[in-house]
């Protein structure tokens, strides 16, 4: 069964939807829905990462690999990458770009950055909720309690 990306505009002409671990067969299909970047938000062993990646680029898309392994009790090193990451991917909205953010199951890890990009871009913490939410409810069902204050640890102040 194909996955269902439900893109919502953000910071005036970006789109961003979030999934779960995309197939790699349905990846072709993300660049004639206009993706232009996908960002895996994915250990160092991949969980078939690499290959994302290389289909990804087949594609012409752009593709981000953080490699992050869990969604709390973050080492030092993937905070700096998911705070780097929030930075990369609001600019690339600002400019236009359509980006569906993913880990394994698309709940905390995705939710995590979806929503400091969106509180790091001057939405309140109900604004991204919401928006989160129309993306996709599953992972906004998710961000709460110990995930929601990993989140809120990683907007800039």
């Amino acid at each position: 069964m194909a996955l269902k990306y439900n893109f919502v505009k953000v910071f005036e002409s970006g789109q961003l939807a979030l999934s779960e671990r995309p197939k790699i067969k349905e990846i072709k299909k993300l660049k004639t829905d206009n993706c232009t970047r996908i960002v895996s938000l994915l250990g160092r062993r991949g969980e078939n990462a690499h290959q994302i990646g290389s289909e990804v680029k087949a594609q012409e898309m752009l593709w981000d690999w953080i490699k992050v392994g869990t969604a709390t009790d973050l080492p030092p090193m993937e905070t700096v990458l998911l705070k780097n990451a929030a930075t990369t991917i609001a600019t690339a909205l600002k400019s236009g770009e359509s980006v569906i953010i993913h880990c394994s199951a698309g709940l905390h890890r995705t939710g995590i950055l979806a929503y400091c990009i969106l509180r790091n871009g001057g939405m309140t913490s109900d604004e991204s909720l919401s928006a989160i939410g129309m993306m996709r409810e599953k992972t906004a069902s998710a961000l709460t309690g110990k995930y929601l204050e990993t989140a809120e640890s990683l907007i800039f102040t």
